[in-house]
C-alpha cells in the first residue's frame, strides 16, 4: 500500500491539502531495476551498432552518457511507429 504524504500549496489562503503518493519500497526497487535494464539495453545497442540515437536537432548520439542526458533532458528524438517501419523496409535497404 502506498504511503500518503500531505503537502500544502504555496500562497494558498485556505490551506487546502494536496495528497502526494509516495512509492513503496517494492515499487522503488522495481523502478530502479527497470532503469538499470534500460541502460544496459541502450549500452548494448550502442556497442553493437544495432540502434542509433539522435537528439531533437538530429545530431547522432554516440555515447551512453549522451543518450542518457538526452533522455533526462527530454531531448531524445522519438520516431513514430510508421516512420520506424518506413525507415527499415527491406526494399530500401537493398537498393
Amino acid at each position: 500500500m502506498r504511503a500518503l504524504h500531505i503537502s500544502y500549496a504555496k500562497n494558498n489562503p485556505k490551506r487546502r491539502t494536496f495528497p502526494e503518493l509516495v512509492p513503496t519500497p517494492a515499487e522503488r526497487e522495481a523502478t530502479h531495476r527497470a532503469a538499470l535494464e534500460l541502460v544496459a539495453l541502450i549500452d548494448q545497442n550502442l556497442s553493437r551498432g544495432i540502434c542509433h540515437y539522435r537528439d531533437k536537432t538530429g545530431r547522432l548520439l554516440t555515447t551512453l552518457d549522451e543518450v542518457i542526458h538526452a533522455i533526462l533532458s527530454n531531448d531524445l528524438m522519438v520516431l513514430e511507429q510508421a516512420e520506424v517501419e518506413h525507415a527499415w523496409r527491406p526494399k530500401e535497404l537493398a537498393a
